[in-house]
């Protein structure tokens, strides 16, 4: 596409602070009112994230500083580019890098990004595929990763995922059962319990009966886990983990506390990390051939998890989310 072909105007959900509150509303913007950059992409999906619902909401400080686009992850194609490493018509994906925070971000119909953020789509996932993965996938990758440097392989035993039948735990179930390990799945839907065996969930624990927290340490019945949710179930899991276990803090759907105390660590000898859902680019592009090739997740068995929305819903969508009201995997579909 050539510039004389870019638009005079497109939509996006614009966030603003007014009157000491944030303020997100659909508008006709133009080019010029977006952040800078030398690649302009026209948006084919935007994924939708829980630190996305809250930024437009402002349920959170998201957001570095207003105006601002929100939406942290997008696929689409080069519109135009003033950079030598792009062409117009090329598939690429951003995410990471603080777009939607201190970058104008993926709810937009035409985005404009500094190429230094901009990522060819590895070879063998087209952009929909692409798309269905999206930071949720790339979360569990990079959890993936870290369990392998720790030494955790598919022998070591069972991997416990919080929060089954989210984003982050639904591509979780799908990359690790594709790399050879037997996951528990953790959900307070337990109606969903034949969806998620189907995803790969090898076990499916109501997380409502977890055992309380005057206990020091539970049985040692997980080699690692991927935790979602914070609060009680971090807390329990942290005390069922195996010597040598490992947990990975990846969300906080029920808050930002948590209790615990040291026998994990100093009986167990158990490792704690987070996961921020960004990477230097030779461990981002190792990741995603990886995703694209040995741990590419099934996408038949994905394709009920997502969920296809519109620009115009997205706020609408977001207070449901917010309120734990949905679950899988949902795309703005542009």
């Amino acid at each position: 596409m050539s510039p004389s072909a870019l638009p005079d105007k497109f939509l996006a959900l614009r966030s603003d602070y007014i009157d000491k509150r944030v303020v997100s509303e659909l508008l006709p913007l133009a080019l010029d009112d977006l952040s800078a950059g030398e690649v302009v992409i026209k948006n084919r999906y935007a994924g939708v994230n829980y630190k996305d619902c809250l930024a437009i909401k402002g349920k959170a400080k998201v957001i570095a500083s207003y105006p601002r686009i929100a939406g942290v992850e997008l696929v689409g194609e080069v519109a135009d580019s003033r950079s030598d490493a792009f062409s117009p018509g090329q598939p690429v994906m951003v995410h990471g890098f603080q777009t939607g925070i201190a970058f104008d971000g993926a709810f937009a119909e035409y985005v404009r990004a500094p190429a230094a953020h901009v990522m060819a789509l590895p070879d063998g996932l087209s952009p929909l595929q692409a798309a269905m993965i999206g930071v949720p996938g790339f979360t569990a990758a990079l959890v993936l990763d870290r369990f392998q440097q720790l030494g955790i392989e598919p022998g070591s035993g069972v991997v416990a995922v919080s929060g089954a039948t989210g984003a982050v735990g639904v591509l979780s179930i799908l990359i690790l059962s594709r790399a050879g390990y037997r996951v528990a799945a953790l959900t307070r839907r337990m109606g969903e319990e034949a969806a998620l065996r189907a995803l790969g969930a090898s076990e499916v624990i109501d997380a409502k009966g977890l055992a309380d927290e005057s206990r020091l340490l539970e049985q040692a019945r997980f080699a690692a886990a991927i935790d979602n949710v914070s609060g009680r179930t971090l807390s329990w899991l942290l005390r069922s983990l195996q010597d040598g276990g490992a947990l990975a803090s990846v969300g906080n759907a029920s808050g930002n506390g948590f209790e615990t105390n040291v026998l994990p660590f100093i009986l167990r000898g158990v490792d704690m990390f987070g996961i921020v859902a960004n990477a230097p680019w030779p461990v981002r592009e190792r990741l995603w051939r990886r995703l694209a090739t040995d741990w590419r997740p099934d996408f038949s068995l994905l394709q009920p998890h997502i969920h296809e929305i519109r620009i115009g819903d997205l706020l609408d969508y977001a207070e449901r989310h917010l309120a734990g009201k949905t679950s899988g995997r949902t795309l703005v579909h542009f």
